[in-house]
This record gives structure tokens, C-alpha cells and sequence, in this order.
């Protein structure tokens, strides 16, 4: 299993080319006929994995940082 710091590591970087990536496509798509349709819909996927979309939806952070009482215990320990 990953190890927690290695975890955020890798989560953090993630984070880091999905903004690079929506950086990219907003200066792609501004000015065209599709940008109203992109902010008001498809802007929205990279803005819930970033945690800047709907405070009750989860992003990528939670999965290491949770914040409705979910933790990173694994399942197997759980369980028993």
C-alpha cells in the first residue's frame, strides 16, 4: 500500500496538470461559440476535482485530506 505522504505527493501533483491542463483549455476555448456552454458545464469537471465546485461534492484533496468523516484506514482494517 502507498504510503500517506507519498499519496498526497502524488494527488498534489495530479492536481497540479489538471489546473495546467484547465488553464489550457479555457485560453482555447475563450472567444468561441462553445465557452458559454463550457463555464457553464464542462468547466465544472475540473473545478470539483480541483474542490472549487460544489462544497458537498469530493475532489481529488478529500481523498487524502477527507472532510465528511471518511479516512484512509484500508478497508481490510475496517472490516475486522
Amino acid at each position: 500500500m502507498i504510503e500517506k505522504s507519498d499519496r498526497e505527493e502524488a494527488i498534489g501533483r495530479a492536481m497540479e496538470l489538471i489546473e495546467e491542463a484547465q488553464s489550457l483549455v479555457d485560453a482555447a476555448i475563450e472567444g468561441t461559440m462553445g465557452e458559454s456552454h463550457y463555464l457553464a458545464y464542462g468547466r465544472y469537471g475540473f473545478d470539483q476535482l480541483l474542490n472549487n465546485g460544489n462544497p458537498y461534492d469530493s475532489g481529488l484533496d478529500d481523498l487524502v485530506n477527507p472532510k465528511h468523516g471518511d479516512d484512509d484506514t484500508p478497508l481490510e482494517e475496517k472490516e475486522n
